[in-house]
C-alpha cells in the first residue's frame, strides 16, 4: 500500500509539474483572510489562499504539497507558473489532448475529462478541469482550479483517491485571488 500511494504521489507531482515549476511559499502580507470551515485551515501566499483539511501535512520546496496523512491518497498540490492565458484561450479537446499526452508517458489513461470557466464569490475568472485517472487498478480523481494572480498562473490540484464529499467544495468555496 505505501508504494502505491508514493506512486500516486510521484504521478501527482510530475502531472501538476508539467504547468509550473515554482515555488509557493506561506509568506502574506495581504490583509484578506479566508474563513475556513470547521476542520480546515488556511493556505496563503502573496498572491492566493484557500481552506484544507487541518490535520493535513503541509511540506514545501518547489512545489507545495498538502497530503492526507491517514494514507488515503488524497492530496492538494500548489503550483504557479509565469502568468499564462493558454488555459482560456485552449479548447477543452486540446486541453485533453495535452493531459493524455502527459499522462500516457506515465502509464495513466484518463477519462470523463471537463473544462468549465467558472466562478466563486472571490474570483470571477476560474478555469476547472476535473478528469478521472487510472493506473495498474488504481483509479483517482483529479480537480485543477487554475486561476491568474498578479503576474503567476496558479495550478491547484486535488486529487481524491478515496473521495472526499466536501473536499472540493471547500477548497472551491474559499479559494481566493489576494492581488
Amino acid at each position: 500500500m505505501k508504494k502505491l500511494l508514493c506512486m500516486l504521489l510521484i504521478f501527482a507531482i510530475m502531472l501538476t509539474g508539467v504547468f509550473a515549476l515554482s515555488s509557493c511559499d506561506d509568506k502574506n502580507d495581504n490583509q484578506v483572510k479566508v474563513a475556513a470551515p470547521q476542520g480546515y485551515t488556511t493556505f496563503n501566499n502573496e498572491d492566493i489562499a484557500f481552506a484544507y483539511p487541518s490535520n493535513w501535512t503541509k511540506t514545501e520546496g518547489s512545489i507545495t504539497q498538502i497530503i492526507n496523512p491517514s494514507g488515503t491518497g488524497n492530496n492538494i498540490t500548489v503550483v504557479y507558473e509565469a502568468k499564462t492565458n493558454i488555459y482560456e484561450t485552449s479548447s477543452e479537446a486540446e486541453l485533453k489532448a495535452l493531459f493524455a499526452q502527459t499522462m500516457n508517458a506515465t502509464g495513466m489513461r484518463i477519462s470523463n475529462f471537463k473544462v468549465l470557466k467558472i466562478q466563486n464569490q472571490n474570483i470571477n475568472n476560474i478555469i476547472k478541469i476535473t478528469y478521472s485517472a487510472s493506473m495498474n487498478s488504481v483509479s483517482m480523481t483529479q480537480t485543477l482550479f487554475i486561476v491568474n494572480a498578479g503576474s503567476k498562473t496558479y495550478t491547484v490540484t486535488i486529487t481524491e483517491v478515496n473521495p472526499d464529499s466536501t473536499l472540493v467544495s471547500n477548497v472551491f468555496n474559499t479559494l481566493t485571488v489576494l492581488k
